[in-house]
């Protein structure tokens, strides 16, 4: 793969983002690749939980100009994986409220990112942005060379992932749709359906992942990718993450 700088989103919550995430960063390290995954979902944080990481620092402290950019990135304890965590704690306002401009704001990611580039020759940089349609999720939407929506189902998701992929239009920054958790005895439907919503966004459809409930019982504290890199999840991983080549 070539490098990248990914962010994704998704218009609710439990959409099973930062679990496809955290895995995808795993993935890309076990193929060699040097990984950063950014925490940027202020309202909810949960990359740091599900690698395990204890922090001091972290990138609230960093944007307010508390720390440097080293102080906030940790190495994942991994057999062999060359792969980093920036983490977030969670924060009542707004990634771009720290700021007096959005500019100051999109120079101070800007600055997280070329230290990454720089200092540890980071190939694949991703971001797990906040649910829903704000200034934070939009910041990191404009940086990223694609922006990824993850979405199930749900009535109401898709329609909030059909004006995010709108907003990603706006801002010049390439879509990709995923569609995960989806029922695995309705797939045929579900796929007709999905490249339906697909051809009229004209945003490019990754793909869908059924629900899988080896993850659902993992709670979020496991990464199924380095515990069992052959599960049907982490198969199905592997095929959408063919796709962002």
């Amino acid at each position: 793969m070539k490098d990248m700088l990914l962010s994704f989103h998704s218009y609710k919550g439990g959409t099973g983002k930062t679990t496809f995430v955290g895995n995808l960063g795993v993935l890309l390290a076990k193929r060699g690749g040097k990984v950063c995954i950014v925490d940027t979902d202020v309202n909810g944080p949960g990359i740091h939980s599900l690698f395990n990481i204890k922090y001091d620092m972290t990138l609230i402290d960093f944007l307010q100009g508390r720390c440097r950019a080293e102080d906030i990135i940790y190495e994942y304890d991994g057999d062999g994986l060359e792969l980093y965590i920036v983490p977030t704690r969670a924060c009542e306002e707004d990634i771009s409220s720290l700021f007096d401009t959005p500019a100051e704001a999109r120079e101070k990611m800007s600055e997280l990112i070329n230290a990454l580039q720089r200092d540890l020759l980071i190939e694949h940089l991703i971001f797990d942005c906040s649910p829903g349609i704000n200034r934070s999720s939009l910041l990191t939407m404009n940086l990223a060379d694609k922006a990824t929506i993850i979405c199930t189902i749900d009535v109401q998701d898709i329609r909030g992932t059909y004006i995010l992929s709108n907003m990603a239009d706006k801002l010049g920054t390439k879509a990709n749709l995923l569609f995960n958790r989806t029922p695995r005895d309705k797939q045929k439907e579900i796929e007709e359906v999905i490249k339906d919503f697909s051809n009229k966004l004209g945003t490019y459809l990754l793909g869908s992942m059924t629900f899988d409930d080896y993850v659902a019982r993992a709670w979020s504290r496991k990464l199924v990718m380095e515990e069992d890199p052959e599960c049907d999840y982490c198969l199905q991983l592997k095929t959408i993450a063919e796709k962002f080549v």
